[in-house]
């Protein structure tokens, strides 16, 4: 007789969360595993379906789904691109892509991470609102969690020391980026996809800033763990940056939400 070790509905997130699975976009993924690092998780599964279809089901009641009655953003090639960053982290000994059927995911893994409480709704914070839902102390969570086991010798003038990207997610400042024009068309170089680069050199006037591409989450890793200070705003890039501790010139959109750490090499603007 077949003996299940899961209940025949969703639990509490369990006290000792070993599986997750996720949904959501690409930076939430890597945000996340801040959390499954702290709490001692070892398996992390990411959901192609994405955003709003990721993990449909597996919601505890009072709970509701991340992105719920939005298109789901994440897919097949985002998670791809991600997997070999996700098999660098030491901490995890299975990285996979959830195939299964989302309403039936709860049977299968500990947590899913894109649910959240109806009460927290508005919290800005990104941090401190999984935190929350983890039972985990704040001031806990600002040291860095992602892990890059290799350097680059990089193929740009060693001069060039702060990595950019820039999406057109998620703007709050122009002016900080004109202003630092000369700075960044001297001593950046460019991440991101190819578009974001022809927007940000033509904006801003930077017509000797390079351009870096990227072929896997790894390597851009490697790109921005090469340089000493990371300028941008939201975005997967950004969060390779706070996750890898760098210096970090952030800017903020105040009508989104951020992960924020407390320290003293991250400056908003």
């Amino acid at each position: 007789m077949d003996i299940s070790l899961k209940s025949e509905k969703p639990q509490l997130i369990h006290k000792d969360p070993k599986s997750f699975v996720i949904g959501g976009d690409m930076g939430d993924i890597i945000y996340h595993l801040l959390f499954i690092k702290k709490l001692g998780g070892t398996k992390y599964h990411i959901d192609p379906s994405g955003g709003a279809n990721g993990g449909k089901g597996y919601i505890r009641d009072g709970y509701i789904a991340l992105g719920d009655g939005n298109p789901g953003k994440f897919n097949l090639s985002k998670a791809l691109f991600l997997l070999p960053l996700l098999k660098e982290q030491s901490y995890l000994t299975d990285v996979d892509l959830y195939t299964g059927d989302p309403a039936t995911a709860w049977k299968h893994y500990d947590v899913h991470a894109g649910e959240y409480h109806k009460d927290d709704l508005g919290i800005q914070n990104l941090t401190f609102f999984h935190a929350k839902k983890y039972d985990l102390d704040l001031s806990d969570l600002d040291d860095p969690w992602l892990e890059v086991h290799s350097d680059i010798d990089v193929p740009w003038d060693p001069n060039r020391n702060i990595i950019i990207n820039r999406t057109p997610r998620y703007r709050g400042n122009d002016n900080y980026y004109f202003f630092n024009r000369q700075r960044f068309d001297q001593k950046g170089v460019f991440v991101g996809l190819p578009e974001e680069y022809q927007d940000f050199r033509q904006r801003y006037g930077c017509p000797n800033l390079p351009y870096i591409k990227t072929d896997t989450a790894l390597e851009l890793a490697e790109v921005v763990n090469a340089g000493d200070t990371f300028v941008g705003n939201g975005s997967l890039a950004a969060s390779i940056a706070m996750g890898l501790g760098k210096n970090i010139e952030y800017e903020f959109c105040s009508v989104a939400c951020h992960y924020m750490f407390n320290r003293s090499n991250m400056q908003l603007f």
